[in-house]
């Protein structure tokens, strides 16, 4: 058998060149105390935001309790329900009581004082018809015919936008 390829064949220029050897792969952990002070930095932002973040959530569970109770009351009267609209005042009553620290500044008032509470809390709301939720609450049912959408729709709306104390 002859050899296919003898010692004068190939490249002259690369003959007893040694392969180089690959270097060490770089690590991607850090190796300066600087690197590390930034990884616990962005670590305990992002846990503080995320408490923060659950803390505001905590807070507001009673928004959303109330905006659910509004909704199945806005139900109720749709189907005919008209009873229900006594439920008005006090569902308003108990979301404002549950926004405040001081219980008993809220719990006492009535009337303009009320009224006034109501538009201190939500200032960017338009003023709440507390005498038509007390006529309401309180008066004869109201006729069938009598629109209440507004009165939902601003109800709604003050409790999504007034301000809480933990806000």
């Amino acid at each position: 058998m002859t050899e296919l390829f003898g010692p004068g064949w190939g490249n002259y220029a690369i003959r007893g060149i040694l392969e180089t050897a690959l270097p060490e792969p770089v690590s991607l952990v850090p190796t300066t105390p600087g690197w590390w002070v930034l990884l616990g930095l962005v670590i305990g932002s992002a846990a503080y935001g995320g408490w923060a973040r659950w803390q505001r959530y905590q807070n507001n569970a009673y928004r959303r309790e109330a905006q659910q109770a509004l909704d199945t009351l806005e139900a109720r009267v749709r189907s005919g329900e008209r009873e229900c609209l006594r439920e008005l005042a006090p569902l308003l009553r108990a979301t404002a009581l549950a926004a405040v620290d001081n219980r008993d500044s809220v719990a006492s008032l009535s009337g303009a004082a009320w009224e006034e509470t109501l538009l201190q809390m939500a200032p960017t709301v338009a003023p709440l018809p507390v005498a038509r939720l007390n006529a309401l609450a309180y008066g004869p049912y109201p006729q069938a015919s009598e629109n209440l959408e507004g009165l939902f729709k601003q109800i709604r709306e003050w409790i999504r936008l007034h301000e809480g104390a933990h806000d």
